[in-house]
């Protein structure tokens, strides 16, 4: 059998290539390029499963958007925003009944001293509003190094750890920040490509804890601490898992969050202090979550986002507040479960490099990994968890590309020598499967099961004699060539060419499932091939050419035998000569396919038979019983199969002695179908038995004498 220390001691070198490759891959797994790549990858995840239907409906934009700076422009100027304006829309949620106003807007700038009070009365009196400030790492003597202490939050140590350090602050003027009930910081970082995909939960300043604007937003809103809306993260930044885009245009596929012009929120207050029907509903924004910010595209508001490259800012602060209610962010899947896929990528290159000499079937199995890959990852990211994805497709692809340089430096000369030794007796595709599988292989010998067969052409000697050898040659040729080709067809082994026979057998060097059918069809199909070339040897002057099948399964020795320069890959044992004794048998029965008990029980129901005898081969004192191979079920002459069946009865007579009634069955098979050497052959035996019965405890063996 093979030596399994060997074979693992001859897949080192490959594992240590791939295991190189895999290191350098997460060593590139750091590099900006890479990263690059994995945003990419991660925005198109973004984009192929983003789903309006997860958004939280309590959730509305109102925005300072192009209509309304033109609405604005027709009585005023559009910008400066009349901050006057800010006091009727405050006023008309207030009535609505919003559970929280957030503005994404800095009102850092003093104005007219009238109009910051009145804003800020109306910030106070609805009790509910968000304002944003900017923090800034470096320190500015013109600014603050800290918030009023009652904006400030609590955070557990990992939140709290995470929180970016601050040195200064631009703050909402004094009027509205006396009457604001949360204050949350605006700053944010695009990743390394300039996209903004993430948003932080907490800055440190003056020694205390801020929330950030989203932040503040979800506790407010929800009345729970950020430990209790963040509980997984660990890095203080949250990846926001946008669920589309909150369009004006109700009719564009990526609206998610409910979205109205900011002009429309002051006339329709106008009209309810008129005693009007208003344009808006205030019922639109009952216990609603409103953020009210900027998108018109001159006031710099907007951002690229892995969803579009121009989105609002507003939005992703709104889409960040969406995850922290709901814990539905993204998560970065541990290190363990990346280094899992890249081990898996790895195991997958080094499976096809094996097929790197059937480029296409090759190509398929690295296209279907690399879609196992790309699906585990969109798997991952539709559950909320980022999996790396260009790391493990580096590792596939790198890995497939080294092992098969590997493959085709170290193993192609092992390869070209297998193919070279067994193309001549095997299949084309066994000797691929081999040069695939050397271990398969056991030189100098291995104990396997296996059907063997013998063929030899029936009276050859005489038959020899009547050609001279010109033709005998060329019709050699043919008819080995033939059958030959039906044995190497079916996944068979030719052993050895001995005159006119023909040995082979199934189930070695490559096993082969069902090998006991499959040499019975090879027979049959030999046998009809050969009655088809009639026409043929007939033209060119050859006597009629009829061979003898012998078929035997059983356990040999198989393998490379002989000298070290000069071996042929043969079989050997009892097995291997019983099917030899059977080819000789069929002249005893005037049969031409002779198989073993053992084929019989192998080829199963997918057979016609009919049992003939029950015998001792020359050389071997154990009986067998032997059969002659009809044809295929369902394929065979009805006749045939009745005569078998007739036959056997007068068998059964003859092996519990009652001769006459054989000799009566034997003789109607004779009537009814035809001359039959088998049946003549039991009409002797009968005979002599009558006059000479067998002794006690004969158990209707017979011996054969002849080869």
């Amino acid at each position: 059998m093979p030596n399994p220390t060997n074979r693992f001691r001859g897949h080192l070198p490959l594992a240590a290539l791939l295991a190189a490759v895999g290191g350098l891959t997460l060593a590139c797994r750091s590099t900006e390029v890479l990263q690059g790549v994995e945003l990419k990858t991660l925005d198109w995840r973004a984009r192929r499963f983003v789903d309006p239907a997860r958004r939280d409906p309590s959730i509305v934009h109102v925005t300072i958007d192009q209509e309304s700076l033109d609405r604005q422009a027709k009585d005023n100027n559009a910008w400066p925003w009349p901050r006057d304006l800010y006091v009727p829309a405050l006023s008309f949620l207030k009535t609505a009944g919003a559970r929280a106003v957030v503005f994404d807007v800095l009102f850092t700038n003093t104005g007219e001293a009238s109009l910051d009070a009145a804003l800020g009365a109306a910030v106070k009196e609805s009790g509910r509003v968000v304002l944003a400030m900017e923090t800034d790492a470096k320190a500015d003597p013109r600014r603050p190094e800290a918030a009023p202490a009652r904006f400030a939050v609590e955070a557990g140590p990992a939140l709290a750890g995470a929180a970016a350090k601050r040195a200064s602050v631009r703050l909402p003027i004094a009027p509205l920040l006396s009457g604001a009930r949360a204050l949350g910081d605006t700053k944010a970082e695009a990743d390394l490509d300039g996209v903004f995909r993430g948003v932080p939960l907490l800055v440190s300043l003056g020694g205390r804890l801020y929330p950030t604007l989203p932040a503040a937003a979800a506790m407010l809103a929800t009345g729970k601490t950020l430990d209790e809306l963040a509980p997984r993260l660990t890095d203080g930044r949250l990846l926001v898992r946008f669920h589309g885009k909150a369009l004006t245009a109700s009719t564009s596929p990526l609206k998610t969050y409910e979205s109205y012009h900011f002009t429309d929120l002051v006339t329709s207050f106008v009209e309810l202090e008129e005693k009007k029907k208003p344009q808006l509903d205030p019922a639109l924004f009952k216990d609603k979550i409103v953020f009210i910010g900027m998108s018109a595209p001159g006031l710099l508001d907007n951002h690229p986002s892995p969803i579009d490259p121009v989105f609002p800012g507003t939005e992703i602060v709104a889409a960040a507040t969406d995850n922290l209610m709901h814990g539905d962010g993204l998560t970065r899947a541990p290190g363990a479960s990346v280094l899992g896929l890249v081990v898996l990528a790895l195991v997958l290159a080094g499976a096809a490099s094996r097929l790197s000499s059937r480029l296409g079937w090759a190509l398929g199995v690295m296209l279907g990994s690399s879609g196992l890959l790309l699906g585990a990852s969109c798997a991952a990211f539709a559950r909320g968890v980022w999996l790396d994805l260009a790391a493990p497709q580096l590792a596939l692809w790198l890995g497939f590309a080294a092992a098969s340089a590997w493959s085709y430096a170290v193993e192609g000369r092992q390869k070209r020598y297998i193919q070279g030794a067994f193309s001549f007796y095997l299949s084309p595709e066994v000797v691929r499967q081999i040069a695939e599988r050397p271990e398969a292989l056991a030189l100098g010998g291995e104990r396997r099961e296996a059907t063997f067969y013998f063929s030899d052409i029936e009276g050859f000697t005489s038959f020899s004699e009547k050609l001279g050898p010109e033709k005998l040659t060329q019709l050699m040729n043919r008819y080995l060539g033939e059958m030959t080709e039906t044995v190497l067809d079916s996944g068979g082994t030719l052993d050895k060419y001995i005159g006119d026979a023909i040995m082979s057998f199934w189930g070695a060097p490559l096993p082969c499932e069902g090998h006991a059918l499959v040499a019975c069809k090879v027979a049959l199909a030999n046998q009809k091939k050969l009655a088809g070339l009639k026409a043929e040897f007939d033209a060119l002057g050859y006597p009629p050419v009829r061979n003898r099948i012998g078929l035997n399964t059983g356990p040999a020795i198989i393998g490379n035998m002989g000298s070290p320069k000069r071996f042929s890959y043969t079989a050997i044992g009892d097995a291997v000569n019983l099917a030899s004794r059977l080819e000789g048998a069929n002249k005893a029965y005037g049969t031409y396919i002779l198989i073993s008990e053992t084929t019989r029980r192998g080829a199963g129901d997918a057979i016609e038979v009919r049992e003939l005898d029950f015998v001792k081969v020359k050389g071997k004192s154990e009986a067998i019983r032997v059969y002659e191979l009809l044809g295929l079920k369902g394929e065979t002459d009805p006749a045939l199969v009745e005569k078998a069946r007739l036959f056997e009865t007068g068998l059964a007579h003859f092996r519990e002695r009652r001769f006459e009634e054989a000799i009566a069955v034997f003789r109607g098979v004779a009537a009814r179908f035809g001359d039959d050497h088998a049946c003549e052959n039991y009409l002797e035996r009968c005979e002599r038995y009558k006059k000479e019965p067998p002794p006690a405890g004969w158990d209707g063996s017979n011996a054969l004498t002849e080869k």
